[in-house]
């Protein structure tokens, strides 16, 4: 008697061959509970439409060692996610889109970084208009940031009276984010310094 077993599903585009940039590690649940590890990690920046990240739940599914019996998934780690999305295991695939597009939109790590830190303290993610309108740039320090914003309003004069080394430009810092603004730890260095709107 000749037994036939059904090919393998075609991986969907998403489907990544390793760790994506921007991604989510989804598990089959019925493999996970008999104590098997069966999963992929979809690359979310090559989802154009909530149903690309489905598929890719759905080549979860079909291709489970326990195929006839799974039907549930969920997310068991992720990449590059702010944290209001990778705290969830199943987070909306609307919002999942929506940030994938959103941080698709910045080339430079620094920037990427800076982004994902404004969307994480507005826990949403936002457009780059708003993005724009809070993020003031990447600086040395707080310090260096109440300098030249200082500049920028033309605070310093050309020719002061006394040295410019003798403000104190900590403590010019420290009045500005008592007007809103902040510095968070930039990863290559320096801070990133941030408004509120």
């Amino acid at each position: 008697m000749t037994t036939t077993t059904k090919p393998t599903p075609t991986a969907p585009d998403c489907i990544a061959l390793g760790l994506p940039e921007v991604g989510i590690y989804v598990a089959c649940l019925a493999a996970y509970n008999d104590g098997i590890l069966h999963g992929f990690w979809i690359d979310l920046e090559r989802c154009k439409e909530p149903e690309d990240i489905q598929a890719g739940m759905d080549h979860v599914i079909q291709t489970s060692p326990l195929r006839f019996s799974a039907e549930e998934w969920a997310i068991h780690d992720s990449a590059g996610l702010p944290i209001y999305l990778s705290r969830a295991e199943w987070p909306a695939l609307a919002d999942l889109i929506a940030w994938a597009d959103g941080i698709s939109a910045y080339i430079d790590e620094d920037e990427r970084e800076a982004y994902r830190l404004a969307c994480e303290d507005q826990g949403e993610t936002i457009e780059d208009e708003a993005f724009r309108e809070t993020y003031c740039g990447q600086y040395s320090s707080g310090q260096d940031y109440a300098y030249e914003l200082a500049e920028e309003l033309d605070a310093v004069p050309s020719q002061p009276a006394w040295p410019l080394t003798c403000i104190d430009w900590e403590s010019a810092w420290r009045d500005l984010t008592h007007d809103g603004y902040r510095e968070e730890d930039c990863a290559s260095g320096g801070v990133h310094i941030f408004r509120s709107c």
